[in-house]
């Protein structure tokens, strides 16, 4: 029989794993979709976000209000700082990074003494990529 302090391990690994297993990962999106969508999103919003939190605790029965003793709750202040300061970082220290594959359509065009040059291909290299969070 196991000591209660190994089932006690037992209990708390198990707990971590199911704190930590990643999320179902996003479905695929096609690079028009980026396109497209891209002039819809609104941004990221530090009050939006720490506002849904706020709302999320609500639903499971989390005090928002003043605290009993009438003082302030600043559970929720610190909500909205932690939200900020993540945000920033993201805004600010954030990079993204994309790969382009090899075989990637390119187009040129130009002009030399001759007239006008019209150049059609492909990348034959993965190239790499940058952008910005906002």
């Amino acid at each position: 029989m196991p000591s209660k302090f190994i089932t006690t391990i037992d209990t708390i690994t198990t707990l971590f794993k199911k704190l930590f297993t990643p999320a179902t990962p996003l479905p695929p999106i096609t690079k028009e979709e980026i396109l497209i969508g891209a002039k819809f999103k609104e941004g990221l919003s530090a009050i939006d976000i720490a506002s849904k939190i706020i709302e999320r605790k609500k639903e499971i029965g989390v005090g928002i209000g003043p605290l009993p003793s009438g003082s302030k709750n600043i559970d929720l202040q610190m909500e909205t700082i932690r939200v900020e300061e993540i945000v920033n970082a993201l805004l600010t220290k954030a990079k993204v990074e994309v790969a382009i594959p090899p075989g990637t359509v390119i187009q040129a065009s130009g002009s030399n003494a001759g007239g006008p040059i019209f150049v059609v291909g492909t990348t034959v290299r993965i190239t790499k990529g940058e952008g910005i969070i906002r």
